[in-house]
């Protein structure tokens, strides 16, 4: 049966030019950087299949692109509007969105689906041109279904490795050099690692960063330096902290993979009979608000969070208009800032 045209979707037009969705919006939208062949294609195919012009945003839309924010990290208030529970990614969405706002291009935050096809039907079905991914964790064959629809992404919080994409992230290496420096020249010698779950990027990142610290600073390591948290939360801080301190192998300081954890492990070390900073010293990473207020104040491993966001949705904004040059992985840079856990 055939179907009115008002049931005719860019979804459809894009199957019979045989081109992508994100084409079939750019060309209906007026945005460059289509050669004109397939421009004439998509518009003689929306005129055969009597696609209602009266849907687009207008014209000449480019002031009004709509981008999302993809995060593993939703939950949902009682007005069922999504908010980030990640400080890190409410920080990075504010960086992102003051970008937008001055390019007036309106912005949605969304949980990343399960399936693929489910999110790319709410990326065509909202006109969304351009998408950044929040978090460490990213699912690949999203990522992989936004490629092949020619959709332009960023990963903000971290990279997307061995996927050849645009991406966004601390400079995690750099920190964990500075803190482990930092510890040795506090005469530590004995320092360990609590990470988190190895599903994430940033793990690996912290995990590469203290090896080559404690091999810059001429630090040996052993297997039981180290230990994995399910999450990055106070729990799993505490959880392989006890584990990490069961032992009868020395510690005498510890980096925790988030400010989080280390507030668990600071718990945890007192329950066993020990004090910080005098027996074991503690540093985590991110900074948070509360780090200052922890007992005692943790030092931390810190960056400009919204310069993270910033310079995702300046990138986002760059591909949106057409960029073709190969994807970017940019860092922000990182500090220790040293407090009284040390």
């Amino acid at each position: 049966m055939q179907r009115h045209k008002s049931q005719i979707t860019i979804r459809d037009i894009a199957r019979e030019a045989d081109v992508s969705m994100s084409t079939v919006s750019r060309v209906l939208n007026d945005y460059p950087h289509v050669d004109s062949q397939t421009r004439e294609a998509v518009w003689k195919t929306a005129a055969e299949l009597e696609y209602s012009m009266s849907r687009l945003r207008g014209q000449n839309s480019k002031a009004q692109r709509t981008m999302a924010f993809l995060s593993t990290k939703v939950k949902e208030h009682a007005d069922s509007q999504p908010a980030l529970s990640g400080g890190i990614e409410q920080l990075i969405v504010r960086g992102a969105q003051s970008v937008f706002e001055d390019r007036r291009v309106a912005t949605h935050i969304y949980q990343s689906f399960a399936n693929n096809d489910q999110m790319a039907d709410v990326v065509a079905a909202n006109h969304i041109s351009g998408v950044i991914f929040l978090g460490g964790t990213f699912d690949r064959s999203l990522l992989r279904a936004l490629q092949a629809a020619s959709i332009p992404f960023v990963t903000a919080g971290g990279h997307a490795y061995p996927s050849d994409v645009n991406s966004v992230m601390a400079n995690y290496v750099q920190g964990m050099v500075f803190a482990v420096e930092h510890l040795v020249a506090r005469g530590r010698r004995h320092i360990c690692l609590v990470n988190g779950p190895e599903t994430s990027n940033t793990s690996r990142e912290k995990y590469w960063g203290y090896r080559l610290a404690l091999s810059l600073c001429n630090q040996s390591f052993e297997v039981y330096q180290t230990a994995r948290g399910a999450n990055f939360d106070v729990g799993s801080g505490f959880d392989a902290t006890v584990a990490l301190l069961d032992g009868s192998q020395p510690v005498d300081a510890i980096v925790y993979a988030d400010d989080g954890m280390a507030v668990g492990g600071l718990k945890a070390i007192r329950e066993t009979g020990r004090s910080v900073p005098d027996d074991i010293a503690v540093i985590g990473c991110h900074n948070y608000d509360f780090a200052r207020f922890a007992d005692p104040a943790l030092t931390s491993i810190g960056f400009d969070m919204q310069m993270m966001g910033r310079l995702a949705g300046l990138r986002l904004c760059n591909l949106m208009d057409g960029a073709a040059d190969d994807p970017h992985v940019m860092t922000v840079s990182t500090q220790l800032i040293v407090r009284d856990s040390t």
